[in-house]
């Protein structure tokens, strides 16, 4: 009850027009955190004059940004954290009002689409075609080279809904979608370029010897899923001013990322700096991928 009762008290003082004391109270209220945020978005429904909505808007979105780093934090320290979780909080940062539920629906369905077409007599070339043509052909999955730069084409929600998007973001989709299809498709770092690796380590040793690629193949995003071999892959990384040596398979954290080093880029070419500071709070609690 004393709680509450300070909370309005706060509340009541929030608009006065001493900046003085605007800021003990806006101290006060995020002293409390994000969980006095349905509080603080009521008294914003609410509110009369235009000087106390500014001030609570503002209190409001610094109360949601610790939210979400919070957030971010428990993600990166979970064993059991999932690529589209992960993702969705990074599309926080442009869109805080992302609905997790309409996401994993619309993925749902693409995954439907492509396992009603699988086979299990299917080789693993097959089963990637299958993938491609689909992802490519039928929803028209596509990186947007009319505006490469716009934050949009990091973000989960708009490319669902655009089919437009960048290399990192494709590729996550692309992975989120075989892992729940139980293909081993895993994205691969060669320095700052990415491609994705059908891992058959079994079935390489038995073709091409022991010291055989753990991978059968690659797969090139940039190019509509054009499967490739080792050799064509020497190619796109030289092509990407990249080193084969550096290349390495990477983890969940380490994609998302790098996906939001990509859309931080992207803040930055836009001058959007309130959304770059953010972004680069997700990404330290991300420093340890």
């Amino acid at each position: 009850m004393e709680n509450n009762f300070n909370i309005d008290t706060l509340l009541a003082l929030i608009d006065d027009r001493d900046e003085e004391v605007y800021v003990a109270v806006k101290e006060k209220l995020l002293e409390s955190g994000p969980a006095i945020l349905p509080v603080l978005e009521y008294a914003l429904s609410s509110s009369i004059s235009l000087l106390q909505h500014e001030r609570l808007e503002i209190i409001i979105n610094e109360l949601k940004l610790v939210k979400l780093v919070d957030k971010t934090a428990l993600w990166a320290n979970s064993e059991q954290k999932t690529l589209l979780e992960g993702w969705i909080l990074a599309s926080t940062i442009h869109y805080p009002a992302i609905v997790a539920d309409k996401i994993e629906l619309l993925i749902q369905k693409i995954t439907r689409d492509i396992w009603l077409e699988l086979n299990d007599a299917f080789t693993s070339l097959e089963k990637v075609s299958l993938i491609n043509h689909l992802f490519f052909d039928i929803y028209h999955f596509e990186l947007n080279t009319a505006d490469s730069n716009a934050p949009e084409n990091c973000l989960i929600n708009n490319l669902l809904v655009s089919r437009k998007g960048n290399l990192v973001s494709l590729s996550t989709l692309y992975c989120i979608i075989a892992q729940r299809l139980e293909i081993p498709i895993h994205p691969i770092a060669v320095g700052q370029y990415l491609i994705l690796g059908y891992y058959g380590p079994q079935i390489s040793k038995e073709v091409y010897g022991e010291n055989a690629d753990p991978y059968l193949f690659y797969i090139n995003m940039e190019h509509k899923g054009a499967i490739i071999g080792a050799k064509e892959l020497e190619y796109v990384v030289h092509e990407n001013k990249e080193i084969l040596e550096n290349a390495a398979p990477i983890s969940e954290g380490a994609l998302i990322k790098r996906l939001l080093r990509v859309l931080r880029q992207c803040y930055q070419t836009n001058g959007n700096i309130d959304k770059v500071q953010v972004t680069s709070k997700l990404l330290e609690k991300l420093s340890k991928y």
